[in-house]
């Protein structure tokens, strides 16, 4: 039999791929720049000043839009054979055509000036970024100012960016001549900057004032005035400065920009609602607080920290790896606490506190902190003594919801603060008494899950708060679909309209405790709950909880496993929808349940690294 024929090669393949070679872009603008270098196959001679230099159409082209414009659309250039340059030297001309046919440069300060004109006038503009970045490297309190000019001169916004930052940290080290040189526009931007921490309102007032006196500059004083926080200075820095400047009695925007501000400090119950650009703190970065808290040597705890891994001469350092540094004391040590944050001011209401014959039990008071001025203020009580309760800022009011008071009655009441009355109301109740609930704020809603009621039933609740139903005579407090488990002792947070809900207790089938680890989710949405694919590393209960960048920050609490506080940190990641993760921050200065914890401005006077708060931490201390 006659054998058959063997496939064709076309029939032996399967089918398409691309196939890419690494070196063809890189060896192609070799060839091309060599070409260049010997003359051949140029189509085109540029000529700047007295110097020629040959060059390829299409390559000028593809790199800047300045030359496909002169080569595409009949200008007289696109047919000559040599081009002349104006405003570019030949020094400029030669450094540009290097980078145009091999996308690098070396640049020195003999240069920049040359290649920066050629940048800008050829339209190079990753030219210009990599002269930005030489720049910005190159940046020092000897040549700023040259840097700022230029900058300026071709249009080079991250550079000018990164001048203003350098004179925002380096303000105060200013000589008084240096100071005075400083351009207006300089000046203004560095002045508006929220990180202008290095010195305090009124020494940023003070400085200002100098500049303008100098060389008869008054007349920008309303360009330069709306950028002084008045209402960080004090009422008594205030009335100093009012009485005894001249500027401010004859500037018409200066008297209204410090009435502004003596009005502000004169109702400091209402400065919560009151926040303008002119009262926010000036800080480098937010970061982590905690408050109060129940550890074993000491029943209460009254001291505020906040996470400070930067050393910190001025600072008492803690235990934890001297990652937590102390400000001023709440007036009275707590625990089983709230916080709520409300235009940068952070509130404190409730808890247990020990009394001085060693008795424990719940109490109304609330005290607000002012981290611009590191104090604490009384304001005015809650009409219950609430403790496992939960607080939150919503619209312009405060709400208190449920808890156990002073005779550990579990308590159906919400009552709500008013900031400009100084004064708590109650609103609707629940339709139960509830203590040991988790609660957030999403949606301009108040989300209340869990807890157990007075009759030691666990909860798998979830109730929504409309405010704006208060006028409505409709009942505010609204269901959602229940939990997938009864949880108390937990944490709730919010990310992006989802709300999760971690940590916290079950019972089992012979009413023993249970650890719950699993995380649940809940789509505002959808009003549907997920239980999430991740888990708490360990369990917590009575924790604390905030929210930063995406990121849930669990803190403290207690482990019904080893009946021990904790003084582990957990961190449930949710930046990146499905690479979500959990993992152990930084441990707490000590073990503690019953803590609060949330985000505010860093004081003025430090710039923590938050970096070592986000990442998995290489030190974990004992759970």
């Amino acid at each position: 039999m006659p054998s058959e024929p063997p496939p064709s090669p076309q029939a032996m393949l399967t089918g398409q791929r691309l196939c890419q070679s690494k070196s063809h872009q890189h060896s192609v603008l070799a060839a091309l720049n060599q070409q260049r270098m010997d003359g051949l196959l140029c189509d085109v001679t540029l000529v700047a000043g007295e110097q020629k230099f040959h060059a390829h159409r299409a390559v000028l082209a593809a790199c800047s839009d300045y030359f496909r414009a002169m080569f595409s659309l009949c200008m007289a250039e696109s047919e000559a054979d040599e081009v002349t340059l104006q405003g570019v030297s030949g020094v400029g001309l030669k450094h540009a055509l290097d980078f145009a046919y091999t996308g690098q440069i070396l640049l020195d300060p003999g240069v920049i000036q040359d290649v920066l004109s050629a940048g800008s006038h050829l339209q190079l503009l990753e030219l210009l970024t990599l002269c930005s970045q030489y720049l910005i490297q190159e940046l020092s309190s000897v040549n700023y100012l040259e840097l700022y000019r230029l900058a300026d001169l071709f249009h080079l916004p991250v550079l000018e960016e990164a001048v203003i930052g350098y004179l925002v940290q380096h303000l105060a080290e200013l000589e008084e001549a240096e100071l005075l040189l400083l351009p207006l526009r300089l000046l203004r931007e560095v002045l508006k900057s929220d990180q202008l921490t290095s010195l305090t309102e009124e020494e940023i007032w003070q400085l200002m004032l100098r500049w303008l006196e100098h060389g008869c500059r008054l007349h920008h004083s309303e360009e330069l005035l709306q950028h002084v926080r008045f209402g960080l200075m004090d009422l008594s820095t205030l009335q100093r400065v009012s009485c005894s400047l001249p500027l401010l009695r004859s500037c018409p925007t200066a008297a209204a920009l410090l009435e502004e501000a003596l009005d502000y400090q004169r109702c400091p119950f209402a400065q919560p609602l009151q926040q303008t650009p002119r009262t926010t703190p000036r800080y480098r970065s937010l970061t982590l607080y905690i408050t109060g808290g129940r550890k074993r040597e000491v029943s209460r705890v009254r001291e505020l920290r906040f996470f400070n891994p930067a050393p910190q001469e001025h600072l008492r350092q803690v235990g934890g790896g001297a990652n937590w540094s102390e400000l001023a004391p709440m007036p009275a040590g707590r625990s089983h606490h709230c916080v709520a944050v409300m235009g940068n001011f952070l509130f404190v209401a409730g808890g247990e506190v020990e009394h001085v014959n060693g008795r424990t039990c719940a109490v109304r008071s609330v005290c607000r902190y002012d981290p611009r001025a590191n104090r604490w203020t009384d304001v005015a009580p809650m009409k219950a003594c609430r403790e496992h309760f939960v607080l939150a800022a919503l619209g312009q009011f405060l709400y208190a919801v449920g808890g156990r008071n002073e005779l550990r009655q579990v308590l159906p009441s919400v009552e709500r603060y008013c900031p400009r009355r100084n004064k708590w109301s109650y609103v609707q109740s629940f339709d139960r008494s509830l203590s040991c609930h988790a609660g957030c704020v999403a949606d301009d809603l108040l989300w209340i899950s869990g807890g157990v009621t007075n009759t030691a039933q666990y909860q798998n609740r979830l109730m929504v708060y409309d405010p704006e139903q208060v006028n409505s005579g409709k009942n505010q407090w609204l269901v959602r679909s229940p939990m997938l488990q009864r949880r108390v002792y937990h944490v709730m947070a919010a990310v992006r309209r989802q709300l999760y809900v971690l940590g916290g207790n079950d019972l089992d089938f012979n009413n023993d405790r249970i650890l719950v680890r699993h995380i649940d989710s809940y789509s505002i949405d959808m009003d549907q709950w997920t239980r999430c694919t991740f888990s708490l590393l360990t369990g917590q209960n009575e924790a604390g909880v905030a929210v930063h960048d995406d990121r849930i920050y669990v803190v403290g609490g207690y482990s019904i496993w080893t009946n021990e506080p904790l003084a582990c940190i957990q961190v449930l990641d949710v930046s990146t929808k499905g690479k979500e993760e959990v993992f152990y921050g930084p441990t707490l200065p000590f073990a503690s349940n019953g803590i609060a914890t949330c985000f505010l401005p860093a004081p003025y006077f430090t710039c923590p690294n938050l970096q070592t708060l986000q990442m998995p931490h290489h030190r974990i201390g004992t759970l």
